[in-house]
């Protein structure tokens, strides 16, 4: 199974995107940046995520400024740009996409979510889930 950190300030987009991997993946879920960027490090120091779904808006500190904060931690930790934790940004708004990919993210799920999209999306970055 994958392990995978969904960051969403939304409820019930959270709930949807733990039910949609709930047979793939073991899911943690947060609403804000502070408890993404707290459950990120303890997973360093555990078994880290495979992947992180990250929303934009979100208050306080937005989704590009959280991924641009996990790409910074990875560069400090001699990780190269794209061996870090994969992380596709799911939000409702198309605007901003290019610079969420000039800050490292390695792709972008428009909402409302298509089920068959994101499972499509993640098994092209981490391939087919193991049980």
């Amino acid at each position: 199974m994958w392990k995978i950190l969904i960051v969403d300030d939304n409820y019930e987009n959270r709930e949807l995107i733990a039910e949609i991997l709930r047979d793939v993946a073991r899911c943690d879920a947060v609403a804000n940046a502070k408890d993404a960027i707290d459950k990120y490090n303890t997973s360093l120091k555990e078994k880290p995520y495979d992947l992180i779904l990250l929303d934009i808006e979100m208050p306080e500190i937005n989704g590009l400024e959280l991924l641009r904060k996990i790409r910074q931690s990875e560069e400090a930790a001699d990780i190269p740009l794209g061996e870090g934790v994969a992380i596709i940004m799911v939000t409702a708004h198309k605007k901003p996409f290019l610079d969420a990919f000039y800050q490292g993210c390695n792709d972008y799920l428009i909402k409302p979510i298509d089920p068959q999209k994101l499972l499509q999306k993640i098994e092209k970055k981490l391939g087919k889930p193991t049980k």
